[in-house]
């Protein structure tokens, strides 16, 4: 089988939305009723809209409550003004009195209260906002998302750019709930590096049963948007976490303040209980101990300062994390990849605390910490309990006791969440399939394959198989294909549909297809080439140096899935013809299969001089009173006609057109 061309059944399955163009009266994305969305969408979106109208709804109510709190704020508030300016200039009357007592009394409830509600509305507009942006992705309108994901684009990469993973209108902006920096790093890592067949199983096991747990997955993204974490690197504390502890309980200098301080606060409290003349000259001696005191602090303040300041500077972003962590530790799972991430959290070790639990004993230590940040009180502890010194060795003690653990917690952070993108983005798409991975000589074959960032009213379904076998062996299935056609009909549309649809089955994710089965392949294409008046490297040049690293690739004996666009168009058409030639057959004869597209006919040969293992496609348009349209269908065999000067009078060019 080598094309398997949009059957009746699958028409069916998607809808009359199956069309070249949308409707001329389409409202935009994002604005067009539930009733009027593709059938495969609705149930989607009718529990998107169920569950925006509940929170809205809370919103609501919870805006009436907190007005008139505000206006029972105001008033206990002018009450106890009123009151105390009497109680102040009056006669203080009993009754006034306790009237002023209840008006302040009502007021501090009041404001504590009204503090509550809007921390409520916060979190339910953070809901709100949530769904909305689900809902929008929904329906196709995800360009206005905030998470792009430029910043995780690599510089370099075999496919990133050519397959618009990163950036406005991307794979990763479609796919990306993450709400921390770890899980969009992780999400990033899945898409740049293929999974073998083994964890891209277990991944589909995790999304499968993550997907069914709508509820779980909500909570993870709101309690990780509260985080303030979206954007941030935790790299730095956990290089913080992971350097050698500066204090040690066994340093003398420490041994010598756990000594010295009881004995001092026991000289202190002995002076407060005993006659001085009693004591003698000994009623001074606490006074000498704290001076003492300042000694050791002074000594241990090179070891101290530094763990406190980069412990607080650090710690600060990351602090909230501890209610994440704690969704995810108490969740129930069944699939293997999400209980052993779970145990990266809880601990394996009988004695090991979980990660919630040790962040909130972080939190503790900081909390004590942060009094050196109001002076007075600061200088008192310091120098009565040596304050910094307890809690420097606290920090020194949970960055030994938990720094070899904080990466493990930040990679299964990351993890769930990208589990958690996929999950979502299997479910807001019923009708995307999870792809069969098998490992095996290059192999793809699919059926009803389609771009997943095009609007689903503007896709249309194509099918075909390819694997990689020997010169010698027969078969009707195609290594490569050669494919051609006028501008505009699709052709770079269909290798970045096979391209994203790779990427997706070999992170992890369902793919827009009917089916999908393949083996673990590395992707490599050449199709946004630009030339650097920097480096001074022509277009020609660079397309070179492109093809140079598809074929090292194949020639290391990785199982290549070449993309080639419009393959060697910055040279002559002779010189395109023998160039593009060579590197295809070098390609299938080292393993490598994919495809090829180019407005030349004279590759078309290939087919003949490979015998049957380069295979002809094609897209073609029709022209229906000086209009062109197109169906987007892939074809067998060589296109027949062409457009380009078409294109041109149409827009304004003075050119003739052949007679046909």
């Amino acid at each position: 089988m080598l094309l398997l061309p949009l059957d009746e059944r699958s028409r069916l399955a998607y809808g009359a939305w199956v069309s070249p163009q949308p409707p001329k009266d389409a409202a935009p994305p994002g604005e067009i009723p539930t009733a009027l969305q593709p059938a495969v969408l609705q149930p989607v979106l009718r529990r998107y809209d169920e569950r925006l109208a509940v929170l809205r709804a809370e919103v609501q109510k919870l805006d009436g409550r907190s007005q008139s709190i505000s206006w029972m704020r105001g008033v206990t508030f002018l009450l106890a003004v009123a009151g105390g300016l009497y109680l102040g200039f009056g006669a203080p009357l009993p009754a006034v009195r306790i009237g002023t007592g209840v008006a302040v009394a009502l007021f501090i409830v009041l404001v504590v209260v009204h503090a509550v509600l809007v921390t409520r509305m916060a979190e339910l507009e953070l809901r709100v906002g949530l769904f909305e942006r689900a809902r929008r992705r929904t329906t196709g309108d995800f360009k206005s998302l905030p998470t792009r994901g430029e910043r995780l684009a690599p510089a370099e990469h075999d496919y990133a750019s050519d397959l618009d993973l990163f950036g406005p209108g991307s794979l990763f902006q479609l796919l990306c709930v993450a709400e921390t920096g770890e899980g969009e790093a992780t999400l990033a890592e899945w898409l740049l590096q293929p999974a073998s067949a083994e964890v891209i199983a277990e991944r589909h096991a995790a999304v499968r049963e993550l997907c069914d747990q709508r509820a779980f997955r909500e909570e993870l993204s709101v309690l990780g948007a509260t985080s303030g974490a979206r954007g941030r690197n935790a790299e730095p504390l956990i290089a913080w976490a992971s350097a050698q502890p500066l204090l040690a309980a066994s340093d003398p200098l420490v041994r010598l303040a756990m000594i010295l301080v009881p004995i001092t606060l026991a000289a202190f409290t002995v002076t407060q209980v005993m006659e001085p003349a009693t004591l003698g000259l000994l009623r001074h001696l606490w006074i000498l101990l704290l001076l003492a005191q300042m000694v050791l602090l002074g000594a241990l303040r090179s070891r101290t300062e530094p763990t406190l300041v980069a412990a607080s500077s650090r710690e600060a972003p990351f602090g909230r994390y501890r209610p994440v962590l704690a969704a995810i530790e108490a969740q129930p799972f069944s699939a293997a990849l999400l209980k052993r991430l779970q145990v990266a959290l809880r601990g394996s070790a009988p004695d090991a605390r979980p990660a919630s639990e040790e962040m909130l004993s972080l939190q503790k230590i900081l909390g004590y910490a942060d009094l050196r940040h109001s002076a007075l009180v600061h200088v008192i502890l310091n120098v009565a309990l040596l304050w910094d010194v307890w809690c420097a060795l606290a920090l020194d003690r949970w960055r030994a006791r938990t720094g070899p653990r904080l990466r493990g917690w930040m990679q299964a952070l990351g993890q769930m969440e990208a589990l958690s993108s996929f999950a979502t983005f299997a479910d807001e798409n019923p009708d995307y399939a999870f792809p069969d991975v098998d490992e095996g000589p290059a192999r793809f074959e699919v059926r009803d394959i389609a771009h997943p960032l095009l609007p689903r009213a503007s896709r249309v379904a194509n099918g075909l198989q390819l694997e990689t076998r020997p010169a010698d062996a027969s078969s009707d299935v195609p290594v490569a294909l050669l494919i051609t056609g006028s501008n505009m009909s699709g052709k770079s549309t269909m290798l970045r549909s096979i391209g994203v649809n790779t990427v997706l089955a070999l992170a992890g994710a369902p793919v827009c297809a009917a089916s999908l089965s393949l083996t673990p392949v590395a992707v490599r294409t050449s199709m946004r080439i630009a030339d650097s008046l920097e480096q001074g490297v022509s277009h020609f040049y660079a397309e070179v140096r492109r093809l140079k690293r598809v074929v090292d690739s194949a020639n290391r004996g990785d199982r290549v899935l070449f993309l080639l666009d419009e393959i060697l168009h910055g040279t002559n058409s002779r010189e395109r013809i023998l160039g593009a030639r060579a590197v295809v057959k070098h390609l299938i004869e080292h393993g490598a299969i994919g495809a090829v597209s180019s407005h030349d006919l004279g590759l078309a040969p290939l087919e003949d001089e490979t015998s049957g293992r380069v295979r002809n496609a094609h897209f073609e348009e029709s022209v229906i009173e000086d209009k062109m349209s197109f169906d987007y269908t892939l074809k067998p065999g060589v296109v027949s006609s062409a457009n380009a000067l078409r294109l041109m009078r149409l827009a304004g060019i003075g050119v003739d057109l052949p007679d046909a």
